[in-house]
């Protein structure tokens, strides 16, 4: 007699893309997050630790490319994944359980083209609720169904069709290991932004950069309810005000050293 067959996963439409660099701490917790049966597409931008050793032990298949910035390395990523559904995700994030468990439902739904996510920020060990810490990334989409823009703050951008956001169907986002972590990328965005001002010629009014950090701060503390998440809450508020005012700083800079 022939063995029964087995069942097949519910998940065999689905390829999970994760681009990284030097994750082998955020990478394993993200991996042991996916269900069974996806395939697993790790873009891996030359990392200088175990990130692709980690990324093969989860079964994934692991390419590598010189990073050049985020939505040219997201595109490139897109191209390895072979099934009709794309979920893509950032290897400090986590898929909570309800998220995972609601997969197969929405990847047989024929309504909508790409799904938004409901997106959690997990700061100083604490899952934030309030502040602005909350968004709504577009990171299930069909195969082929748009591609991404945007050099430093990227964005999936569908073709056409319908896009639906699942409130409630959370991804947990570990953005950030410590404050030192922050304060390195805090640098790096910060300059990358405000290179990109320079070259494009914005140039923002002197009120407009002097009450920014102010109005910054008001909104995610108080109007956002940012105290209602304790310390964590002031501090992620306080230092969004000073990346808000360190990135015109930076133009400032950039544009008097020019003259």
């Amino acid at each position: 007699m022939n063995a029964p067959a087995q069942p097949q996963s519910p998940f065999v439409d689905l390829s999970v893309v994760i681009i990284a660099f030097n994750e082998e701490d955020q990478l394993p917790r993200c991996l042991k997050s996916l269900p069974p049966g996806v395939e697993i597409i790790v873009l891996d931008s030359m990392s200088e630790d175990r990130t692709a050793e980690i990324a093969n032990s989860f079964g994934a298949s692991v390419y590598q490319r010189p990073f050049t910035n985020f939505a040219e390395q997201k595109n490139a990523a897109l191209v390895y994944g072979t099934r009709k559904w794309v979920l893509a995700i950032d290897a400090d994030e986590e898929l909570s359980p309800r998220l995972t468990q609601a997969l197969p439902g929405l990847l047989n739904r024929t309504d909508a083209t790409a799904y938004r996510l409901d997106r959690r920020l997990v700061f100083m060990g604490r899952l934030m609720r309030f502040g602005k810490t909350r968004d709504r990334p577009l990171r299930l989409f069909l195969r082929g169904a748009g591609q991404y823009k945007g050099s430093i703050h990227e964005e999936y951008v569908p073709k056409e069709g319908k896009t639906i956001f699942l409130k409630g169907f959370i991804l947990w986002h570990y953005s950030y290991k410590n404050l030192s972590d922050y304060f390195q990328r805090f640098n790096r965005y910060t300059s990358a932004i405000a290179e990109q001002h320079a070259r494009s010629q914005k140039t923002p009014s002197f009120a407009g950069h002097i009450l920014r950090p102010w109005v910054e701060f008001f909104t995610r503390y108080v109007l956002r309810l940012g105290f209602l998440d304790g310390y964590p809450g002031y501090t992620y508020a306080l230092i969004s005000s000073l990346y808000a005012y360190t990135k015109y700083a930076k133009l400032f800079e950039l544009r008097r050293g020019k003259r």
